[in-house]
């Protein structure tokens, strides 16, 4: 099926919305990447389903996007299907304790709906950027708590089409992991979490101390992804890439932050390349001086995956 035809089946199909060469930049907080064939907004979950399963049967390659703020999309593009999750996917319900939310929801609601309901455990993820279902991905926290201890189920649709519910145990939660992330053709589509009752007060102020301690510790003024790489065990990658000597480095428009060392911001007109090549000689420095091999938090789309792999190969 040629390009053309596929796309003229998916715009008849589609309740939501259906653009065509649209630009990733202009949906990630990086702003940077080439433009995908077609990105879809979905209007409900059934409409998000059946693009799903569509993609499936004709063999059309897919993918999710959130808010785009843990994402690095290649400057050349990508084939195929972007889904958003909103606004699809983008509600937050309370019943007592419980939390049922979808997955297009932004993680500072979430809290912040928390914390007004006087409910405790998602705390951690003030500050946060994005949304619920990449934090449930990729098990988004920080010493205050991961968003996995408060997971009692999932629902996503898997690579076959099928929806599918999984509990807690099954997602093998662990230090900004899951097994989310090893399934990278499910979706996420809602999650239920499980909170417990607290003093709101001091809930409230929990989540004003961590919101000021990022607004003094990070460059949240420059285009970003947050956090670049996973902190090793026992230490963390901005203390291992700052003794490194690599705050401030930079490779065309991307520099490692001289604020906080595991950000790698756009100073201004970098590109997918400058922030991958920057990445590699982070590590590269890092190896050199601790022999410890960080690992990205940042998620690497397309071939970026491949050039990356490819350049760890070649430093072992």
């Amino acid at each position: 099926m040629t390009a053309a035809r596929w796309l003229e089946e998916l715009r008849s199909m589609v309740v939501g919305s259906v653009k065509v060469n649209e630009p990733l930049q202009d949906h990630v907080t990086l702003q940077i990447g080439g433009p995908v064939e077609a990105m879809v907004f979905p209007a409900t979950q059934d409409d998000l389903v059946r693009v799903v399963r569509w993609c499936l049967d004709r063999g059309v390659p897919y993918g999710f996007l959130g808010f785009g703020s843990n994402v690095l999309p290649p400057d050349e593009g990508l084939p195929g299907v972007m889904l958003r999750t909103k606004p699809a996917l983008d509600y937050i319900r309370f019943e007592e304790r419980r939390v049922f939310v979808g997955t297009g929801a932004s993680v500072a609601r979430l809290v912040a709906q928390a914390a007004s309901r006087g409910l405790q455990g998602v705390e951690g993820l003030a500050g946060v950027p994005g949304s619920v279902g990449g934090a449930l991905v990729m098990n988004a926290g920080t010493r205050m708590g991961e968003i996995g201890r408060s997971v009692v189920a999932v629902e996503l649709i898997d690579e076959t089409g099928r929806i599918v519910r999984l509990g807690a145990a099954e997602l093998e939660y662990a230090y900004r992991s899951s097994r989310l992330q090893r399934e990278p053709r499910w979706l996420v589509l809602s999650a239920v979490l499980e909170l417990t009752p607290g003093n709101p007060e001091e809930i409230r102020r929990r989540v004003d101390a961590a919101l000021q301690y990022r607004n003094r510790t990070q460059p949240l003024h420059l285009p970003s992804a947050g956090s670049v790489f996973k902190n090793p065990p026992g230490d963390a990658a901005g203390r291992l890439i700052e003794a490194a000597g690599c705050k401030g480095l930079r490779r065309g428009g991307a520099e490692v932050s001289d604020r906080h060392a595991n950000w790698i911001v756009n100073a201004g007109g970098a590109t997918a390349a400058d922030i991958l090549a920057l990445m590699i000689e982070v590590r590269q420095r890092v190896l050199a001086r601790f022999g410890i091999g960080l690992e990205p938090e940042i998620r690497l789309l397309g071939p970026l995956r491949e050039r990356w792999r490819e350049a760890v190969s070649a430093m072992a």
